[in-house]
């Protein structure tokens, strides 16, 4: 990293720090690596870890403990401003404003994710996914990888106001209230091509493709249901706009085969 500017050389390390933290490589309640190890694995100066870590325990995903360490408190960035400011929207609101901030994070993704992130992004991908899991419905920390694939997205779009509104977004969609009256559209295998289709577009680096991938699975993911558990569609389509994003579905389809 000797040849790198210092700002890579930050933006690195952060990098690191919360992709152990996401994949469960740093387990919730763990201590992290201590200063000097940590500069020797990442090959940068001690400020430069120092600010990663504050960076992190800003968002509540570390917690440094005079004489003892810093620990993970959370896999996900948490924020209470954001979460209270939230509760004044409808929950087909929250859930549009999930589906543009999913759609944004794939086009990033594709533009900016590294090797480490390609392979972080497939290794969740083809984990065991388990229904109800594609993660809103189990944002727990311990959830397994399958369920953090949509963070690992977003670590890979590289923006962290992203990542923390996402976070954010999630965790009120958790919220009893809101969860019982979400479900899943598609079924898990599904959801593993789904998965799979956005893996192969952020690993080509094709940010067209990578948001038409994303686009599809956010209409076959979390829908409301009705008291009388019919399905709300995520967007209210006519028939003739219906036919139109079903061909723009099979020619994205057909260049992605090709």
């Amino acid at each position: 990293m000797a040849t790198t500017s210092g700002t890579e050389r930050a933006r690195t390390t952060l990098a690191y720090l919360r992709r152990q933290i996401t994949t469960g490589a740093w387990a919730v309640g763990e201590r992290i690596p201590i200063e000097p190890e940590l500069t020797e694995i990442l090959g940068v100066g001690r400020s430069t870890v120092r600010e990663a870590v504050r960076s992190l325990a800003s968002i509540g995903m570390l917690e440094t403990l005079p004489g003892r360490g810093t620990f993970v408190r959370s896999a996900t960035p948490t924020s209470s401003v954001l979460s209270e400011f939230l509760t004044a929207y409808t929950l087909e609101e929250l859930l549009s404003y999930r589906r543009a901030l999913e759609v944004e994070a794939a086009q990033q993704a594709a533009l900016h994710r590294s090797d480490e992130d390609v392979e972080a992004l497939e290794a969740a991908a083809a984990a065991t996914l388990r229904p109800g899991q594609c993660p809103v419905m189990t944002p727990q920390p311990d959830a397994d990888l399958a369920a953090r694939f949509h963070y690992l997205l977003f670590d890979a779009a590289k923006n962290r106001l992203l990542a923390s509104l996402y976070a954010g977004i999630t965790e009120k969609l958790a919220e009893p209230a809101n969860a019982e009256r979400l479900t899943h559209a598609s079924d898990v295998l599904s959801m593993h091509t789904e998965h799979e289709r956005i893996v192969d577009a952020v690993r080509r680096g094709d940010f067209i493709d990578a948001v038409h991938a994303m686009a599809d699975h956010m209409d076959n993911d979390l829908v409301i249901l009705t008291p009388d558990d019919e399905i709300i569609p995520p967007l209210r389509r006519s028939p003739d706009d219906q036919v139109r994003v079903e061909a723009a579905r099979a020619e994205s389809a057909g260049r992605s085969a090709g």
